[in-house]
Parts: structure tokens; sequence; C-alpha cells
């Protein structure tokens, strides 16, 4: 799984990227684990971008000020 993700973020040699393809294109499993793995790290990444709406902003700072307040 680790370098699954080293080779979805792009930091493995490339000879190291080339095998791990190769593998991933034989492998029904791995490949399958690798397309869903690139899909929740796309969805992740895409999500991390969006700023909540600022209602949820404000009533999360109201919340963690009554948290922190006492």
């Amino acid at each position: 799984m680790q370098e699954l993700s080293l080779y979805l973020d792009g930091d493995l040699t490339s000879a190291r990227r080339r095998t791990i393809e190769r593998h991933i294109k034989a492998c029904a499993c791995c490949g399958t684990m690798a397309e869903r793995l690139r899909v929740t790290v796309a969805a992740c990444r895409a999500e991390g971008k969006r700023r909540p709406p600022s209602d949820v902003r404000s009533r999360a700072a109201q919340r963690i000020r009554a948290l922190t307040s006492h």
C-alpha cells in the first residue's frame, strides 16, 4: 500500500514506477486497489481546496470558543 501511495504521488524512481505499473496491469487485485486509492486521494485533495460555507465556519468558531473558555 505504501508503494502504491508513493506511485500515485509520483515519488518513485522511474524504474520502480515502471515495475509497479507492470504489476498493476497484471494483478487485478492491485490494479483495483490502485484505482480506488487514486480516486480517494483525488477526492481528498479536491475537498481540501474547498472552504466550508461561512455559516459552518462561524458555528465551528463559536463551538471552539465555548469549548476552550472553561
